[in-house]
Parts: structure tokens; C-alpha cells; sequence
């Protein structure tokens, strides 16, 4: 591949002869295939897709940690 502004996909490792967009969330290049739409963006995957809207698994609301605290 002749030197420029190449990319390869951070998931199916695929090479491209142009810059690939990259992940709001991990920043990983991901190609139209790999990409997927989470709240109107374009994410790498869906968990990197769901934490950027609604936080990461320690953000969620546990309420048998609530009631452990509550004794």
C-alpha cells in the first residue's frame, strides 16, 4: 500500500487506502461493515455505543448494593 493516509479496522483488521473514522468512546478505527448506530452515532461496537450514552456498568444503579448500604 503505497504511504499516505491509510488505516486498517480495529475489528476485522482489513487495510483501507484512507483514514477510517474511529470510535467517540475507545477511539479504534472501524469500517462501514464493522460500524454500528448507537442514538445516531457510529461506534466500533455496541458496548462502546451504550457506554457512551448511558454510562459504564460501575454508573448503573444496583439496588442490592442500596440496601447493603442502608444497614
Amino acid at each position: 500500500m503505497p504511504p499516505g493516509l491509510s488505516d486498517s479496522c480495529g475489528i476485522c483488521r482489513q487495510k483501507y487506502p484512507f483514514s477510517l473514522p474511529r470510535c467517540a468512546m475507545c477511539r479504534k478505527a472501524f469500517c462501514s461493515a464493522c460500524g454500528v448506530r448507537v442514538g445516531g452515532a457510529r461506534f466500533c461496537s455496541k458496548a462502546c455505543g451504550h457506554a457512551f450514552f448511558y454510562g459504564s456498568s460501575a454508573d448503573v444503579d444496583d439496588p442490592e448494593r442500596e440496601s447493603a448500604d442502608d444497614e
